[in-house]
């Protein structure tokens, strides 16, 4: 059987209310969007990369890498836009079939890297269905020591005896990095949500997973990335 088309999506608007201009902001010599954009293109399993934004100047640090461009509505790019609606519009504009496979990279993850993507991708394949997250271990605070407020009143996240549960007796905790997410064309449009079961998980190191929403955030992820020797 032939093997499926993989598109990815760079999803990058204009606006950004804590760091303003922060898909352009420089990592490595390239703007963050371009850096993205490099490595999608340079996993082996992706076909075709297509960069989703409503900004100009994004828009052409894309296309100088390669990647092709798809406008992206002004009720797709507030501050409140869902990252899978942007996804669902480039691949409804492309006029991609149900069969093909999306993987969502975002600028804001910039030590995610070409392998990376390429093992989500083989994990994907491997299962045949639902979809790969990539994630990092939760070594700050156990989500289940945590509560929630609810009508005024305090509500445990998870059982209020995980709140005095010795750490070691609780099971491991992983949460999304916001690097890679792929998933059935199909799957994303039914379901509107990049995690449909069964998830597979892709786990990296926590000081690959830095999320960049301000400027230390990005300094913190160029001095990690020096570290490891990708500069």
């Amino acid at each position: 059987m032939a093997r499926r088309p993989v598109i990815a999506v760079v999803t990058a608007r204009g606006g950004s209310i804590g760091f303003p201009g922060k898909n352009l902001a420089p990592f490595l010599g390239r703007p963050l969007v371009a850096h993205a954009v490099r490595e999608a293109m340079t996993a082996r399993y992706v076909d075709r990369v297509v960069v989703s934004t409503d900004n100009d100047d994004i828009a052409a640090a894309g296309a100088a890498e390669g990647a092709a461009v798809v406008p992206r509505p002004a009720e797709l790019a507030r501050s409140d836009s869902r990252s899978v609606d942007a996804v669902l519009h480039a691949a409804d504009v492309l006029e991609l079939t149900d069969d093909s496979v999306l993987v969502l990279v975002q600028p804001t993850t910039p030590l995610r890297t070409a392998a990376d993507i390429d093992e989500c991708l083989s994990l994907y394949e491997r299962d045949e269905g639902g979809s790969v997250v990539q994630m990092t271990g939760v070594v700050e605070h156990h989500p289940w020591k945590a509560c929630v407020v609810v009508d005024g009143r305090v509500r445990p996240a998870h059982e209020w005896a995980d709140l005095e549960a010795p750490r070691q007796q609780l099971p491991n905790t992983l949460r999304p990095t916001g690097g890679v997410y792929v998933i059935g064309a199909g799957d994303l449009r039914r379901h509107r949500r990049f995690f449909v079961p069964e998830v597979l998980a892709q786990v990296i190191p926590q000081d690959r997973a830095i999320d960049v929403d301000t400027s230390a955030d990005l300094a913190a992820a160029v001095e990690r990335a020096r570290a490891m020797g990708l500069d």
